[in-house]
């Protein structure tokens, strides 16, 4: 009994003086390890999704997009990645309204067909310049 009081004791001695603020601080700092994709993937960043049942309702609209094989979920870096059919292509424009259908916001989505971010008043995806297209204007 008499280790566990010290323990306790310590533990709020430490949270008390912002130690362990302090700890909690650094970890966002850590850079997020980069998503993988296959060369016909789509990955689709969603803001808001921030746990399993979010992850759940925005694959299950994602599965019922024309084309889609395989959705997998990361809830930790908010991200959906969607694999075609075989010879077949996600269309941007159906994967992000079906994020939305959802009741989620996409932020941003990467695939084939380049890298689309919410357009901040249709909140509609727009295509981002390339460097080598940004280059050739």
């Amino acid at each position: 009994m008499r280790r566990f009081i010290i323990a306790a004791s310590l533990a709020f001695a430490s949270v008390s003086t912002g130690m362990v603020a302090s700890h909690t601080a650094e970890a966002p700092a850590a850079a997020a390890p980069e998503i993988k994709l296959a060369p016909n993937e789509t990955a689709i960043y969603v803001g808001d999704m921030h746990c399993a049942t979010c992850a759940k309702k925005i694959s299950g609209k994602l599965f019922r997009v024309k084309g889609v094989m395989k959705v997998r979920t990361n809830v930790k870096q908010h991200v959906a990645i969607v694999t075609p059919q075989s010879k077949k292509q996600v269309d941007v424009q159906a994967a992000w309204k079906a994020v939305q259908a959802a009741g989620f916001e996409p932020t941003k989505l990467i695939g084939p067909e380049g890298t689309f971010t919410a357009d901040e008043k249709s909140k509609e995806p727009a295509k981002v310049a390339d460097a080598a297209t940004a280059k050739q204007s």
